[in-house]
């Protein structure tokens, strides 16, 4: 009887990262720039997201931001996120593919004299829509915990303009 220790179990774990690479869709990338509206007060936001589809998993990293509103005592924000998405394969000329999406990284937040920087999170969905070509529009909303930020917990609404690759 053979051992499993060692080299011999590299063979299970090969054996087993063939068929799942053999079963996966084919991955794509795609760039996405957005722009939407910072709940809570509403104010502009703006960002970009890159990111690896293999369907229907994906990953990506985000990049977004508002700026300050000292009138209401809003702080500049900016988060940057590794995000994992979790949608319908777009299979049969779909144009429409739902996703969610959950995410981890840091907050930077200023106002005047006050500066934070924090660990961030972040739930949310929305849905990718084909255009023409490469060309897609995504539609999204996300809810973010912010560690030791001012105020409540942001939300976001964008939309966007995707390119696949």
């Amino acid at each position: 009887m053979r051992s499993w220790t060692g080299a011999g179990r590299a063979l299970p774990v090969w054996l087993l990262a063939m068929l799942a690479a053999s079963a996966a869709e084919p991955a794509f990338a795609d760039a996405t720039f957005f722009a939407g509206s910072a709940a809570s007060p509403g104010r502009a936001t703006l960002g970009a997201a890159l990111g690896l589809a293999l369907e229907p998993v994906g990953v990506e990293f985000e990049y977004g931001g508002a700026p300050a509103d000292p009138a209401a005592g809003t702080a500049a924000l900016r988060t940057g996120l590794f995000n994992l998405l979790v949608g319908a394969p777009a299979r049969g000329g779909r144009r429409v593919q739902v996703y969610a999406s959950v995410g981890v990284g840091a907050y930077r937040e200023r106002l005047e004299e006050h500066a934070r920087t924090g660990l961030a999170a972040s739930a949310g969905g929305g849905v990718h829509v084909r255009l023409a070509g490469p060309f897609r529009l995504r539609l999204d909303y996300r809810l973010f915990a912010l560690r030791g930020a001012l105020g409540s917990r942001p939300r976001r609404a964008y939309a966007g303009l995707g390119v696949a690759f």
